[in-house]
């Protein structure tokens, strides 16, 4: 059925409406106070929402009933990860799932579910936890967490740094590392891809994604993986497939600190301390770095920017 377009359709509009502001602004011939008025407009905008949200919804993509799939935001082997929404409290989610080519890879569903239970295990305001898991009409596992819109990798593209910007994310992520590394694991893929913020305060930088993440001394052929991680910022005793520590974490640091660097206009002495750090954190030999993320956070807390 079309809309009804001609003038006597749209003078109705108009008598309707006419009618619904009296109901909102008088009860019966007494002019109601503005408050209310105000409140009343605001309850009548709401179940408008609420209608067109249903409309919207009636050809949508539901996932337990719950989450309103909006948009496939990253699709890479194995994972997918979705922007859904949910359909009651109408928060924005990140959901992460296997790409339907690999629903039946044993390897990948126990590493997805193995994310969500290391995830789970830290509360720390720079790591980002996995609010829950469930799984799909077919069967396949997924992960539910807070959506977060950018990445570092946006931020190195698209702006730069102060040196007291540069020196506050890297606060952030060895605090995370810091907390992460207390629970006895490694993080094993901190890259720049994997450090997310929701806006602009770099105090809410969040590590996520725990796909490789390793319980102390464990090594990637364990899980059987012949290779883990974001290649340009592993170390090279990942790379070697040794059992790591917690120092190899700190080597992608020192990288992602060069980054940072790369888009630091001016020269001051905190720069120069800055760069020196990430020397010390990006060392080949891991002998040589930081023995930990607590010393290096120690380390980066006293340069003063």
């Amino acid at each position: 059925m079309s809309a009804d377009r001609s003038p006597d359709g749209l003078e109705d509009i108009v008598t309707r409406f006419s009618a619904l502001w009296r109901a909102l602004s008088h009860d019966g011939d007494v002019p109601r106070a503005l408050a209310e008025t105000t409140m009343l407009a605001d309850r009548v905008r709401d179940a408008l929402d609420r209608r067109l949200s249903r409309l919207d919804e009636a050809n949508a993509t539901f996932i337990a009933n719950t989450f309103v799939v909006e948009e496939l935001v990253h699709d890479g082997m194995p994972a997918q990860i979705h922007r859904v929404r949910h359909r009651d409290l109408q928060t924005l989610l990140a959901l992460k799932t296997l790409r339907p080519d690999r629903a039946d890879d044993a390897v990948s569903r126990h590493l997805l579910l193995r994310e969500a239970r290391l995830s789970m295990t830290i509360n720390h305001r720079n790591v980002a936890s996995v609010q829950t898991a469930l799984r799909l009409p077919d069967g396949r596992p997924a992960l539910v967490a807070a959506w977060m819109p950018f990445s570092l990798s946006d931020y190195l593209n698209t702006r730069s740094f102060s040196p007291r910007d540069v020196h506050q994310v890297m606060i952030s992520i060895l605090s995370g590392l810091e907390a992460i590394h207390s629970a006895g694991l490694i993080h094993a893929d901190i890259a720049p891809d994997n450090l997310l913020l929701s806006g602009e305060d770099l105090k809410d930088l969040k590590i996520v994604d725990f796909g490789i993440a390793l319980e102390r001394g464990q090594r990637h052929a364990d899980l059987d993986l012949a290779a883990a991680g974001h290649s340009e910022f592993s170390a090279p005793e990942q790379k070697e497939g040794m059992v790591l520590d917690g120092r190899a974490d700190l080597y992608a640091c020192g990288l992602i600190l060069n980054l940072l660097l790369e888009r630091c206009g001016g020269e001051s002495g905190a720069r120069e301390q800055l760069t020196a750090l990430a020397g010390h954190l990006s060392q080949r030999d891991r002998e040589n770095r930081p023995e930990s993320a607590s010393a290096a956070l120690r380390l980066l807390m006293k340069i003063d920017v």
